[in-house]
């Protein structure tokens, strides 16, 4: 049985089966047609293959901005663009969306978005509603990562599609992850920490708390400095080439003041980016 490793918006990841017979849910009484993906329209924009149940424009504003995604992925990263199709399935209904999810990822639980890479696809499953331009940013953010980086650690794979889910005028600040930061530290409950970080390798164990400091080390090393921005780059092409490369916690102790100063400044960040909210 082929494996597929499954990423939900929710921020959940687990191994489900690639495809799961459906002939033990066909006596629900749900019709033929919810164990098929969306069908309906087919656009191709760039990488991605855009598969919906519903009518949808190719110039959707949302389209262009997945294909832009694309370059800033690349440019922001330092990565090689790849030509490996991204299956996007649209559905319009949540219920027919979680029927098809039910029935092709059982066990999974229910999501607004996944990603699910398998050793010769790469896809997304999402439903329309309010706030899909946020969730389809973050998975297919997802699919660009890895159709280029072989393995990447979950931390980072997280952290960066965080930083660009956000609409490009945000500038990649998460308010949401801010304030739960700077409340933490307020409280005394929370200081950053990289190689815990690190030794996560199940999403089903991550916390809000863990999305918001993945998000938070990643934000401080594209938008602080070059130097930082130079240091995640260099990590992420080793990390292409050889898997088995150190985790950047190791090359983070080599900077001057080492990682507990890396730390540090990742509190001050936060703290600057509090006092800008509170400023605006």
């Amino acid at each position: 049985m082929l494996l597929a490793t499954v990423v939900g918006c929710g921020h959940l990841g687990m191994v489900v089966p690639e495809r799961w017979s459906v002939t033990s849910l066909s006596m629900t009484g749900l019709h033929d047609d919810v164990f098929m993906p969306p069908q309906r329209t087919e656009i191709e924009a760039g990488q991605l293959v855009i598969h919906a149940d519903f009518p949808l424009a190719r110039r959707h504003r949302i389209v262009r901005e997945l294909e832009q995604l694309r370059v800033d992925v690349s440019d922001r990263l330092g990565l090689p663009i790849s030509d490996e199709p991204i299956h996007l399935y649209l559905f319009e209904h949540r219920d027919r969306y979680e029927a098809y999810a039910a029935a092709t990822f059982p066990g999974f639980p229910a999501r607004r978005a996944f990603f699910v890479k398998t050793d010769t696809s790469l896809s997304i499953y999402a439903h329309w509603q309010d706030r899909i331009a946020e969730d389809l940013r973050h998975e297919t953010t997802h699919g660009y990562l890895h159709a280029v980086e072989g393995e990447i650690p979950l931390w980072l794979d997280e952290g960066i599609a965080e930083y660009f889910e956000l609409p490009r005028s945000d500038g990649q600040v998460h308010l949401e992850h801010v304030d739960r930061l700077a409340g933490k530290l307020l409280e005394g409950t929370w200081q950053p920490d990289l190689q815990r970080l690190e030794s996560y390798l199940d999403a089903g164990l991550f916390t809000q708390d863990h999305y918001a400091e993945a998000w938070c080390w990643v934000h401080w090393l594209l938008e602080t400095s070059s130097e930082r921005r130079a240091l995640l780059q260099d990590y992420l092409t080793d990390l292409r080439r050889d898997p088995g490369t150190p985790p950047l916690s190791t090359r983070l102790a080599r900077t001057e003041g080492g990682l507990a100063a890396a730390s540090a400044d990742l509190v001050d960040h936060v703290l600057q980016l509090e006092k800008l909210e509170i400023g605006r």
